[in-house]
């Protein structure tokens, strides 16, 4: 049976959905898993599974051999089992073997993904050697997001607090930040962004605006871990804007109006697997910038630049006619 998923009562306007939607592209599986897990072995009967769930107030139990994940027990299985008197039956006669399960270096956005195919409510976790180190559920996802939310909302304030509280002191004129980015490290993906919104976030830029600047940056940090052999980004804040310059060592692009249009990808089939890749990432750059620029050499690198006004740009005038 599907559960119900309590995430859509947490979006009630396209502003919340913009929050939420950032903050979970910033969670990983292992950042929101519950990690003290309730499981039992083969050998066991289904009666002491039965009191397990009762006790522990679970609809389903995990089946491991050591630290591997063979089988799990669901609420549905127990009930079977009652009815057709097999209750002492032992948990490796009855338990199903094909478990959908999912890596804990993976993205939340991925996991919940799989959930909803699946129709399952819980996913065991695996780290990368295949052992069993947790349970997702769709609750663990909300108590995260409830929480980072909270601190946003706090931060929100303490940056009012302090508006209203100045003197006048000076912000510096330009704060440089600069990064390496390496292919295929996805452990670290999304630093980059995270240091440069608290920076932002330390001058008291709009909230809105720094949303832009994190999606921006997170999809550039994306593209040069994806598709190249790593790279460097330069962030540039002045007291107006902010620009950033992500170049990449790699392959190049063969043809660059074709990669800016959504749902074009050439990543491969395990980054999709692991969520990304779905060819959203240069158009996302290109949307939450006010200037734009891309360039690529082929067989040798990629550049993608962009910037981000902390203020609303008036459109200029067009020039007066010269006179004849």
């Amino acid at each position: 049976m599907t559960e119900h998923s309590p995430l859509s009562s947490l979006a009630t306007s396209p502003n919340d959905i913009s929050i939420v939607s950032e903050l979970l592209n910033q969670l990983k599986v292992r950042d929101v898993m519950t990690r003290s897990i309730c499981t039992v072995t083969p050998d066991k009967t289904l009666r002491v599974v039965q009191h397990l769930m009762r006790d522990k107030k679970i609809s389903g139990v995990p089946v491991v051999e050591g630290s591997r994940l063979i089988g799990i027990i669901s609420l549905d299985d127990i009930i079977r089992a009652l009815d057709r008197g097999e209750i002492n039956m032992r948990v490796w006669e009855k338990m199903s073997r094909r478990v959908v399960t999912v890596e804990d270096h993976v993205s939340v956005v991925k996991a919940i993904d799989e959930m909803e195919k699946s129709g399952f409510g819980r996913l065991p976790v695996l780290d990368k050697d295949g052992d069993l180190v947790g349970i997702l559920t769709h609750w663990d996802v909300v108590r995260k997001l409830v929480v980072m939310l909270q601190e946003v909302a706090m931060q929100a304030e303490q940056r009012e607090r302090s508006i209203l509280a100045r003197t006048g002191s000076s912000q510096p004129e330009v704060t440089t930040l600069d990064f390496d980015v390496e292919h295929d490290d996805f452990e670290n993906a999304g630093r980059a962004s995270s240091a440069v919104k608290k920076a932002l976030q330390a001058r008291n830029v709009d909230p809105a605006v720094i949303r832009r600047v994190a999606v921006g940056m997170y999809e550039a940090e994306l593209n040069i871990v994806i598709h190249s052999t790593g790279g460097t980004m330069a962030a540039r804040i002045y007291s107006d804007r902010i620009e950033v310059a992500a170049l990449d060592r790699g392959p190049g692009i063969a043809d660059v109006n074709l990669a800016m249009k959504e749902g074009f990808s050439t990543a491969s089939e395990k980054v999709r697997e692991m969520g990304f890749g779905a060819g959203m990432g240069l158009p996302n750059i290109k949307r939450c910038s006010d200037v734009f620029t891309i360039s690529s050499a082929l067989g040798e690198h990629t550049e993608v630049s962009f910037t981000v006004f902390f203020t609303p740009q008036k459109p200029t005038p067009p020039s007066a006619p010269e006179s004849a």
